[in-house]
This record gives C-alpha cells, sequence and structure tokens, in this order.
C-alpha cells in the first residue's frame, strides 16, 4: 500500500522514474499475496509512469497487461480493502490519461466518458476528478462548451471531497475555459472561481 501511493504521488509531483521504480518494487512484493486485482493496480501505476516518460509502448504493454489481470478477478486471493476502489473505471482513467499525454484527445474524451460511466458514486473524489479531467480533454478536443457544462456538473462532487489533485485539476480546467471565447465557458470559469475561493482553494 505505501509502495503503490509513493508511486502514485511521485508521477504526479513530476518524478515519473521514481514512481516506475517504485511501482514495480510493489509489484515484486505483491506476487505472494495472489491477487490479481492487486496486481492490476499496480500495472495501471506502472503504465502511468511509462506514460509520463514518454515510453507510450512500455505504457500500452503494461495498460493491456493491467487489463488482463482485471479480468481474472475472482480467480485468486480478493484484492486488498485500500484497493477496492480499482477496477474498470480507473483503467479507463488510465487509458485516457494515455491518450492525453499522447495529444489525442478525442481519443481520450471517449475513455475518459466511460470512466466517469463505470465510476461507483460511493467514490465521490474519483467521480470529481473524472469529470474534471474529461472537462479539459473536451477543452483540448475543441468542444469548449460541452467541457464548461463538464465543469459546472463535477461542483456537485467537490463539495464532497478535499484533494489535492483534484484541486489541481480544478484550478488547470478553470485556465483552460478563461482561454475559450465562449458565454458558457466564461460563466463556467467563473462558477469555478467562486467555488474555490468560497472553499478555500484559490
Amino acid at each position: 500500500m505505501v509502495l503503490a501511493s509513493l508511486s502514485m504521488q511521485a508521477s504526479y509531483e513530476g518524478r515519473p522514474r521514481q514512481g516506475l521504480a517504485l511501482a514495480q518494487a510493489a509489484q515484486e512484493r505483491a506476487v505472494r499475496y495472489g491477487s490479481p486485482m492487486l496486481q492490476s493496480l499496480l500495472a495501471s501505476r506502472a503504465a502511468r509512469a511509462l506514460s509520463l516518460l514518454n515510453d507510450q509502448t512500455g505504457a500500452k504493454k503494461r495498460l493491456t497487461e493491467s487489463m488482463r489481470l482485471v479480468e481474472r478477478d475472482g480467480r485468486g486471493r480478493p484484492s486488498p480493502e485500500w484497493a477496492a476502489f480499482h477496477g474498470h473505471a480507473e483503467l479507463d482513467y488510465t487509458q485516457g490519461l494515455l491518450y492525453t499525454e499522447a495529444g489525442h484527445h478525442h481519443s481520450a474524451v471517449t475513455f475518459l466518458r466511460a470512466a466517469l460511466a463505470h465510476q461507483d458514486r460511493t467514490y465521490g473524489r474519483n467521480r470529481a476528478l473524472y469529470r474534471l479531467t474529461l472537462s479539459r480533454s473536451l477543452v483540448r478536443a475543441g468542444e469548449a462548451d460541452e467541457a464548461a457544462a463538464e465543469a459546472v456538473e463535477s461542483l456537485e462532487h467537490l463539495e464532497e471531497v478535499e484533494s489535492g489533485r483534484v484541486n489541481r485539476r480544478l484550478k488547470e480546467v478553470t485556465g483552460l475555459l478563461r482561454g475559450v471565447d465562449t458565454t458558457a465557458a466564461r460563466d463556467a470559469a467563473d462558477q469555478l472561481t467562486e467555488f474555490a475561493e468560497l472553499s478555500g482553494v484559490a
């Protein structure tokens, strides 16, 4: 759990090489637990780090491995409780990020929509992050008004969570919407800014 969390944090903070090393170390130690879902989660963390290292071939290979392991759920030990969030939604989200980093924003939108559709409402932080990330990809794909609608809808989830990753994505999306000259984008940016100021995020 510690290694998996540190891997995600390292990638998030712009240290993907360290993120990859931590994910690999976690994978080595997790083999003995015989949990396909746990191995899938760790493979997806490795895929994320490889993508940030611009190794798209390696990232796709690890993500494919992660997807294959998810399909083996039920054939080994269950995943530990802390990894219960992992599944198809998380893999769709990771795939969406890989497409984003490769500049394929329309393809990213498809997977980010799927991630949001598959995500259990129990995980408010993930739903907020997924929706804001979808909004970001929609802006970059030239669908600003739709991006604005998704961003505003994310406020429902943002009221439930407090997360550095989510707050950072909120600021990023607000900035992108500010750069779009449509009424919907400006109104959405104003609403996001107001929320950030009231919640102390700004």
